[in-house]
């Protein structure tokens, strides 16, 4: 209420201030900087545009992917190579990741962590460590899509991945020539 009575608003105004959907104003802010007893902070009084509300996270591709098996392992495919079906905005913690992309899960070979329909990232950028849920993809072209799997990394060397599916018994291991692996981003 205070604030409101310094800026001369009611107190939904203030709510939208605090919320991003009303933009400060440069002598608005000077007031409240006023109210509180602090200086104002630097650039304040520089311009306009120092108020304006945050922009909209970037948004990550989130590409079709499709079911299929490949012998004694359950993988899937990922249409990395065409358009991306749909966007969606990336989590504040990984924003300014260039690499980050989207699927939905395709089986329940890692369920009940990852249930099929649900929609997670990886970026390729990132280092693995043991213990990650890792998206790993076949670095063999394939006209019908990149072939892919989501296990959780146990260890990994210069020459293997090994890894586990919780829908499936024993472990994985995967050529680290022909897989490559990106790590399942949190939180999302």
């Amino acid at each position: 209420k205070g604030i409101g009575d310094a800026i001369d608003i009611d107190k939904t105004g203030v709510s939208r201030l605090l919320s991003g959907h009303r933009a400060l104003k440069m002598r608005e802010g000077l007031k409240i900087a006023e109210y509180l007893g602090v200086s104002a902070p630097f650039g304040l009084a520089e311009d306009e545009a120092a108020f304006a509300p945050a922009s909209k996270p970037p948004l990550a591709p989130v590409y079709r992917a499709a079911p299929g098996i490949d012998g004694a392992m359950a993988t899937f495919r990922i249409f990395r190579a065409e358009r991306p079906a749909d966007f969606k905005p990336r989590a504040a913690h990984f924003s300014s990741a260039a690499n980050v992309f989207g699927f939905y899960v395709q089986d329940e070979m890692m369920a009940p962590r990852f249930k099929p329909g649900e929609l997670v990232f990886v970026d390729p950028a990132r280092p693995i460590a043991p213990g990650d849920d890792v998206l790993f993809i076949s670095n063999r072209k394939a006209p019908d899509g990149e072939r892919a799997l989501i296990g959780e990394l146990a260890a990994a060397t210069a020459a293997q991945f090994r890894c586990f599916q919780h829908g499936k018994k024993g472990d994985l291991r995967l050529s680290a020539k022909t897989w490559s692996a990106a790590p399942i981003l949190k939180g999302y």
